[in-house]
């Protein structure tokens, strides 16, 4: 999950010497809000569809308007491109080697496939959100009641709370399209599960199939 494989160079740059028009232009075409400027196949800036809005001559050169350069080196992680493109809100995110040269970039488009890829989301099986403390979180303890019942863990994550209450919720897609097993042996060992999401039927189906042994033994 390195930057370098998820790099495009489709994606058109923009020259000290274009428009303010022709940018916005290419801005319209891609439906992007940001594109890089390079000169010389260095990678000065990245220029938004907003700071161009705000220039008064659409027939001005786009120049160097606002000096917001983040950027990625090809060798970082993937965790480094979603964090700097959600703090600074960006469609795209320029790439560059150790000397500054201009890789090409890594859009939210293909953002959104690594993650789908990371997360295994269109893979069979069910998601388990869970509710713990902090200091209560052990990531051996919950692979182990998964595992005890012959599922296995496909990814995980956890994330604070951002009230007052402090609390982990835990996120774990499971190889188990019936993932009842789980959640009774989850909340066995005294976890709060908050949500759960199976196949589509699967509860319903579950449900008909406990309600049907119950009418049957009623029946003798």
């Amino acid at each position: 999950m390195l930057v370098k494989d998820f790099i495009t160079k489709e994606i058109p740059v923009l020259k000290i010497s274009d428009t303010v028009k022709f940018a916005l232009s290419v801005m319209d075409d891609l439906k992007l809000r940001h594109l890089p400027l390079v000169t010389g196949g260095n990678y000065r800036c990245l220029v938004s569809e907003k700071d161009l809005l705000e220039m008064p001559d659409l027939l001005a050169a786009v120049g160097e308007p606002v000096l917001f350069a983040p950027s990625v080196r090809e060798n970082g992680h993937l965790h480094e491109i979603i964090a700097r493109m959600a703090r600074y809100h960006l469609c795209l995110l320029p790439v560059v080697s150790a000397e500054g040269r201009y890789l090409g970039s890594v859009t939210g488009d293909k953002l959104i496939h690594a993650l789908a890829g990371l997360c295994n989301a269109e893979a069979s099986g069910s998601v388990i959100v869970l509710e713990v403390l902090p200091q209560d979180y052990m990531l051996s303890d919950i692979a182990r009641i998964v595992e005890n019942n012959n599922a296995h863990i496909m990814n995980l994550f956890s994330a604070m709370d951002e009230g007052s209450s402090g609390l982990l919720a835990i996120t774990i897609k499971i190889d188990l399209e019936d993932a009842t097993p789980v959640i009774r042996s989850f909340e066995r060992f005294n976890y709060k599960v908050l949500y759960h999401f199976m196949e589509a039927g699967m509860v319903d189906e579950v449900l008909q199939r406990r309600m049907n042994e119950l009418l049957y033994y009623m029946n003798m």
